[in-house]
C-alpha cells in the first residue's frame, strides 16, 4: 500500500492506494476522525456489488452506518440530487461530527463532496472511489459540486477530503467503457508531468485490470502522486493547478453539447485533448511527431465514439459558459512536449473555431 500526502497545512490529508485495501477503511477512520456517525453516499450498483465489505469494515471500527442511494451518470450530477442528499441528512439527523462518506465513481464524490462542504455549513467526510478515473483524479483535490443546463461544475466549492482510500481490486466490476475512460485521463497526467507515465499506459493498458494487478497499482500511484503535488502547491487553482485541465476545455463543452449523452467523461476529455494537441502545434510550438504519439496513445486505448451531427457553434456555445474563458479570452493547457505543458491565457477565439469546424466535420 502507498500512502500519499496531500500537503495543506490543517486540511492535509493522504491518498492510500492498495489492492485489498477497502476491508481496512474502518480502522483508516477510526485513526483519523472521532466521529461515530458516517452516512455513506453511494448508488444501488456500487452498494450490491462493494457495499456489504465496506459496512462491515466500518461497524468492526464501532461505527454507526447509515447509507444513502442515489442515482448514478453525469446527467444526474444536479442540484435536484444535492437536495435529495440534504432530504436525507436531515432524515437521518445528521450533525457536524457526521462523517459522510463519498462510495462511487466521479458523480458520486462530486455530488457527496458538496452536500458535505454545504450541508449544515460543512461535514467531514471520506472519498472511496470505485472507478478508475476516481481513483487517479476526481476523488483528489477538494473540488466538488454540479452542472447546470448551460454548462459542467458551474456551482460548487472546494472541500478537502479527510482521506482518499483507493483500492484498485474494486476496477474488476467496472464496465470495460468506464476502465477506458479512466485511462485516456490517465494519459493526460503523462502529457503534463511524466513521459515514463505515458509509456506505462501505452504498454500495460490491455492488460488492465485483472492481468496485471501490480501494474494497475503502480499506474494509479503515479498519477495520485501527481495529483496530490499539484494540488499541494495550488488548492484553488490559482495557476498551477489549472494544468490539470489539459483537455477539459473543449472536452466540457462537447459533454455539455451532448445533454451528457453521448460520451464519458473519460471519452470527451480524450476528444479534448486531440483538438488541444492541434491548436498547441499551431500556439505552442508542439512538434507534429509529438503531436501524433500523443494522439496515437488516445486512440490506442479504443476507437473514440464519433460526434456525429454536432454543430460546431454548440460546442462554442458552451465554451463561452466555461469558468476557463475569462475576460472575453480563452485559456488552453497546450502540450509543448510530452512531459510539458503551458497555460495559454489568450487563445484566439478564430483558432478555436477553426479547430472545432475541422474536428468535428472530420469525425462526423
Amino acid at each position: 500500500m502507498s500512502a500519499i500526502q496531500v500537503s495543506l497545512e490543517a486540511r492535509s490529508y493522504f491518498i492510500r492506494v492498495g489492492n485489498g485495501i477497502l476491508s481496512q477503511t474502518g480502522s483508516f477512520l477510526k485513526e483519523l476522525h472521532p466521529a461515530r456517525k458516517t452516512v455513506v453516499i453511494s448508488s444501488k450498483t456500487v452498494l450490491s456489488l462493494h457495499g456489504e465489505k465496506l459496512i462491515r469494515s466500518l461497524r468492526r471500527a464501532a461505527f454507526e452506518v447509515e447509507s444513502v442511494a442515489i442515482p448514478e451518470g453525469e446527467r444526474n450530477k444536479t442540484l435536484a440530487t444535492i437536495e435529495r442528499i440534504y432530504s436525507a441528512l436531515s432524515r437521518l439527523q445528521a450533525n457536524r461530527k457526521t462523517m459522510l462518506i463519498a462510495f462511487g465513481g466521479g458523480v458520486i464524490g462530486d455530488v457527496a463532496g458538496f452536500a458535505a462542504a454545504s450541508y449544515l455549513r460543512g461535514l467531514p467526510y471520506v472519498q472511496v472511489p470505485t472507478t478508475l478515473l476516481a481513483q487517479i483524479d476526481s476523488s483528489i483535490g477538494g473540488k466538488t459540486g454540479v452542472n447546470l443546463p448551460s454548462g459542467k461544475n458551474l456551482v460548487g466549492a472546494f472541500h478537502q477530503p479527510r482521506a482518499v482510500i483507493a483500492d484498485p481490486l474494486l476496477l474488476s466490476t467496472l464496465p470495460a467503457r468506464e476502465l477506458r475512460s479512466g485511462l485516456y485521463e490517465a494519459l493526460k497526467y503523462g502529457v503534463i508531468r511524466s513521459a515514463e507515465l505515458l509509456e506505462l499506459v501505452e504498454k500495460k493498458h490491455k492488460r488492465f485490470p485483472s492481468r496485471d494487478k501490480q501494474g494497475l497499482e503502480q499506474m494509479i500511484t503515479k498519477c495520485a502522486r501527481i495529483k496530490a503535488e499539484i494540488v499541494s502547491q495550488d488548492e484553488t487553482e490559482s495557476e498551477l493547478r489549472m494544468v490539470l485541465n489539459y483537455g477539459h476545455t473543449l472536452g466540457h463543452a462537447l459533454e455539455a453539447a451532448t445533454r451528457y449523452k453521448t460520451f464519458t467523461h473519460g471519452e470527451a476529455i480524450a476528444h479534448g485533448m486531440i483538438m488541444a494537441n492541434q491548436l498547441a502545434e499551431q500556439l505552442n510550438g508542439l512538434d507534429a511527431s509529438e503531436a501524433g504519439r500523443i494522439n496515437a496513445s488516445i486512440l490506442g486505448i479504443a476507437p473514440l465514439p464519433r460526434p456525429r451531427r454536432l454543430r460546431w457553434s454548440e460546442v462554442f456555445r458552451h465554451m463561452l459558459s466555461d469558468k476557463k474563458f475569462v475576460d472575453q479570452k480563452f485559456r488552453f493547457v497546450l502540450p509543448r512536449c510530452v512531459g510539458q505543458v503551458d497555460i495559454v491565457k489568450d487563445v484566439p477565439q478564430s483558432a478555436v473555431r477553426s479547430v472545432l469546424r475541422s474536428y468535428l466535420h472530420a469525425e462526423s
